[in-house]
């Protein structure tokens, strides 16, 4: 019986952690739209095509744009779940299940959550999807992007961590570590365009913020021009 009680009481929080994941993508999703469609009102051209970039940085974008897709088709046939599911059996294999992983992992979600959020709100006029090279918009400093020079990217690897630790799959760990390798490099490609767009107002800025969170001791020998 009382084996019986603990399945019980663990499947009852497994269904709570993945209803709040499904919960967590939809207002990412609602957040994202939502203000896509008050810039695109106010007459803010928010998908920018950068037609400058190389054919190696186009392929990394594309695999950005599937890799962030799949992770949310991925959320939902795991939580809701769909009849079939496009994941290979060895991705769906069950690396971490424990009611502290999916707590810490619930604990991120909603952190990436409210940095999304702040973040956008401070971006205000200036949010892109994509380099904007020809009216990129005032650089911004305040807000939440005075402790961190990239909190939209910072908030996206919080929730793909946050899944990983609460869903506990394979597929979620290894889209969580590809992004983190993609979300670098194109931060590295915007810090560029940055620098020859706002010039010492930047380099200003990068000295005082650091490029993922506050400047510890070392930190800013990374944040150096290649």
């Amino acid at each position: 019986m009382c084996l019986e009680s603990l399945f019980f009481h663990h499947n009852m929080a497994r269904g709570f952690f993945d209803l709040l994941l499904l919960a967590s993508l939809a207002c990412l999703i609602c957040l994202g739209v939502g203000r896509g469609v008050m810039l695109y009102a106010r007459g803010v051209r928010l998908v920018v095509i950068d037609r400058e970039r190389a054919l190696a940085q186009s392929l990394c974008d594309l695999a950005q744009v599937l890799s962030l897709l799949f992770w949310a088709y991925a959320i939902v046939a795991f939580t809701w779940p769909l009849p079939s599911r496009l994941v290979a059996s060895w991705l769906a294999a069950v690396l971490v299940d424990s009611v502290w992983a999916k707590s810490v992992g619930a604990l991120l979600l909603l952190s990436g959550l409210v940095l999304y959020a702040l973040a956008l709100r401070a971006f205000g006029a200036s949010w892109r999807l994509g380099i904007d090279r020809e009216r990129p918009g005032p650089l911004v400093t305040t807000g939440v992007f005075a402790y961190t020079r990239n909190p939209i990217y910072v908030s996206l690897e919080l929730l793909l961590i946050g899944a990983f630790l609460v869903q506990g799959r394979l597929i979620f760990l290894l889209l969580a570590l590809a992004n983190v390798v993609l979300f670098h490099a194109l931060i590295r490609r915007e810090e560029r365009f940055l620098v020859d767009s706002y010039g010492s107002e930047y380099r200003e800025y990068r000295a005082r913020v650091g490029r993922y969170g506050p400047h510890f001791a070392g930190a800013r020998d990374t944040d150096r021009e290649h």
